[in-house]
């Protein structure tokens, strides 16, 4: 059967989507990408990579694109960030190779999803659950919306991902004081913490409907306040899974999508917190799950979904500290290393990697290497 040749044009973003399709062994990969690092450029998962040369400029990126499609006779353009795939759904009537993309969410849909400010009125509306909300512009914070709230609270810039720029509050004072020393036009997300886990449901749709979905849970926390976990293990989630049907189907999603949650133990239901239209950080856990996500959109635009749709029970582990404890016992959670990054390890990036650190590493005791580890984990 023949490959599927594959254009990732953001292929800067993350090696995980080329890992994915490498991995299938259904794909030939080509990058695309505007200045990236050594390790991306240099990696076994891509056949072709070309460096995007001078100061952006979208037409003449498209025009280049274009030019990539007929010169490595590409079956799928297939993009990774929410930039480029806005990008690409709002040029899409434009382009001689629109067939090549595969569904994405219209332009409407993809601001709404992907602003905290926009999701928060669209979930109201909907009558679908999610933390209650508020959102405030800075400089002159009205106090009688933000004390419906009960605290602590978690502020969040609306066009924020990964947890960058959220902040904590114990009261409203703190708040307040911390609203009113930001810029004066600027407009914040204002949530209260829910106790609970979290959990998020990834999924592949077409027009509001899903054909493919993983739904995770944290079961080790991010070393870094509000970062993606560690460690994440994948089962049947009805309730998630429910709710994620609605809100997509609303919205008439179509792509990829990351939808976190949080369960709320008091309500016992799980709540929306926001939506990252692009692959996630922990797309390789879903492949753990047998969920290639990159190789079915790539069939979805190619007309015949093969793979597989059904995802198992696993867990995965995320970083070097996981991958090395796997090899040492596991640690308390007993991981295995199938369950961490081994297997997809790319060796020409990790050389580079490895070889900028080879006199530090030279110098430190094995004892010193595991105490590396997260005590999470031992």
């Amino acid at each position: 059967m023949k490959r599927i040749s594959v254009l990732i044009p953001d292929a800067d973003v993350q090696l995980n989507v080329a890992c994915c399709l490498a991995a299938s062994k259904q794909a030939v990969v080509h990058g695309f990408a505007l200045h990236p690092a050594p390790l991306v450029k240099h990696s076994r998962f891509f056949a072709s990579f070309e460096e995007y040369k001078g100061e952006f400029d979208v037409e003449f990126w498209l025009n280049r694109i274009g030019e990539i499609v007929e010169e490595q006779r590409i079956d799928v353009v297939l993009p990774i960030s929410e930039f480029v795939t806005r990008t690409l759904s709002e040029h899409r009537q434009a382009l001689s190779w629109a067939a090549k993309l595969p569904p994405l969410p219209n332009s409407h849909a993809f601001d709404i999803a992907t602003n905290k400010a926009k999701l928060a009125g669209f979930l109201d509306g909907h009558g679908i659950p999610h933390p209650p909300t508020v959102v405030v512009t800075a400089g002159n914070p009205t106090h009688e919306r933000l004390s419906v709230l009960q605290f602590p609270v978690l502020a969040k810039p609306p066009l924020s991902s990964g947890g960058i720029g959220i902040r904590r509050f114990e009261g409203l004072e703190s708040l307040a004081a911390f609203l009113a020393e930001q810029p004066s036009e600027e407009r914040w997300v204002v949530q209260t913490l829910i106790e609970g886990r979290d959990l998020c449901v990834n999924v592949l749709c077409r027009e509001g409907r899903i054909l493919a979905a993983t739904a995770q849970h944290a079961i080790t926390a991010s070393l870094t306040p509000f970062g993606s976990p560690i460690g994440i293990e994948f089962g049947d989630d009805p309730p998630a899974m429910n709710i994620a049907e609605r809100l997509i189907r609303e919205l008439g999603w179509s792509g990829v999508a990351n939808i976190d949650m949080r369960f709320d133990a008091l309500r016992e239901i799980p709540l929306v917190l926001e939506i990252n239209g692009r692959y996630w950080f922990s797309l390789l856990g879903s492949l753990n799950a047998g969920i290639n996500f990159p190789l079915l959109a790539c069939e979805m635009c190619l007309g015949d979904l093969r793979a597989n749709l059904k995802p198992r029970k696993a867990r995965y582990f995320s970083g070097k500290e996981s991958a090395l404890l796997s090899l040492l016992g596991g640690g308390r959670l007993r991981i295995r290393p199938h369950e961490t990054n081994l297997r997809y390890l790319d060796p020409i990036p990790t050389a580079i990697r490895l070889a900028g650190s080879a006199a530090a590493r030279a110098r430190t005791p094995f004892s010193r290497l595991l105490a590396r580890v997260p005590r999470g984990f031992r």
